[in-house]
C-alpha cells in the first residue's frame, strides 16, 4: 500500500483493488475462494512453512 500512496503503482493495481473490494462485498463464496489462488494475492510458500 505504501507504493500506492506514493503514486508508484498503475491502473492494473487499482483494478485489482477494485476487484478485491467487489468480491469481498459479494455473496459469491466461489469468487472469494478464488482470491486465494490469485497470483498477486497468494500467500508465498515461505510464509506458510
Amino acid at each position: 500500500m505504501t507504493d500506492a500512496y506514493a503514486g508508484k503503482t498503475g491502473a492494473d493495481y487499482d483494478a485489482l483493488l477494485d476487484y478485491l473490494a467487489e468480491v469481498c462485498a459479494s455473496d459469491d463464496l466461489a469468487a472469494v475462494n478464488a482470491l486465494y489462488a490469485h497470483e498477486d494475492l497468494r500467500v508465498p510458500e515461505s510464509l506458510i512453512r
